[in-house]
């Protein structure tokens, strides 16, 4: 797996497709990896250079033990360094809850960096009075996983997740994917998430490139979404019947197909602007 270095820390990446094709870069959610990314790159493979990244405290990258290091504004930069790396002057950006913070992050630092950007399961701030109370059911939860994990480490999370599977194998690799997780890089991202900058006021000035917003419809995080929405008018805002959260995951050809449409429609000139359903 090729690496580069930022910060004096090492990054792992995966790329898939000729390199000479326009490049879409694909950031992961919160816990996940670059391989939550295969089933959708497989797919836009055919017509871009994919580059999937592992984020600071995911994956193979570095999870540094000082959690000062862990800001919106430092993975960001892990990003931008990534495109540096492979002399990449611009590229269209995909992140999905976390990821999609990170890249929202990313496009208001950088927006001529980028020519398209999705974002999907994720919203451009971490509190806002219209976001629901399935969306602070979401929060508490994982904020209370984090303290487990603050407290006992991943492998106990990992085992107290595995009480509620009837079926051994499925116990067992629940059990070995939480303790291969980093305590460090799980407890630093947290904190990202939830003192992440608020986005709201800067997005229409600093997004200048076509925007996709994309969820479930039985996202917890869909409210979220929506509230980023409404400050993007020009944006193509997507829905996916019968959907949770994380749409490369949980509706990966549904998920692929649309972002295919979406750059298809940004390649082409065309106006990407209003509301889809699909699924």
């Amino acid at each position: 797996m090729p690496t580069f270095t930022h910060d004096a820390l090492e990054f792992a990446y995966e790329t898939a497709g000729h390199p000479e094709l326009p490049a879409v870069v694909l950031l992961h959610g919160f816990t996940s990896d670059l391989r939550m990314w295969h089933p959708v790159a497989e797919e836009l493979a055919r017509r871009y250079f994919v580059v999937m990244p592992d984020l600071r405290g995911h994956g193979r990258s570095a999870a540094p033990e000082d959690l000062s290091l862990y800001t919106a504004e430092a993975l960001a930069g892990d990003v931008l360094a990534l495109l540096d790396h492979l002399e990449l002057e611009v590229c269209a950006l995909a992140g999905c809850s976390f990821g999609g913070m990170i890249a929202l992050q990313v496009a208001v630092t950088s927006p001529g960096r980028l020519a398209a950007l999705a974002v999907s399961d994720a919203g451009a701030a971490y509190a806002h009075p219209r976001y629901d109370e399935r969306y602070w059911q979401r929060e508490r939860a994982l904020d209370a996983s984090t303290e487990v994990v603050r407290k006992f480490g991943t492998a106990e999370l990992g085992r107290r997740a595995a009480r509620g599977l009837a079926d051994p194998f499925l116990a067992r690799g629940l059990r070995e994917r939480y303790a291969r997780l980093s305590a460090d890089g799980w407890v630093g991202c947290a904190r990202v998430r939830k003192e992440r900058p608020d986005l709201l006021p800067v997005l229409r000035s600093r997004l200048t490139m076509p925007v996709l917003i994309a969820y479930g419809e039985d996202d917890p995080v869909r409210c979220a979404a929506e509230v980023m929405a409404d400050e993007l008018p020009a944006a193509r805002v997507l829905m996916v019947r019968g959907a949770g959260h994380g749409l490369p995951v949980v509706a990966p050809h549904t998920y692929a197909r649309e972002l295919l449409r979406f750059l298809e429609d940004v390649e082409e000139g065309r106006d990407v602007a209003g509301r889809r359903t699909a699924g």
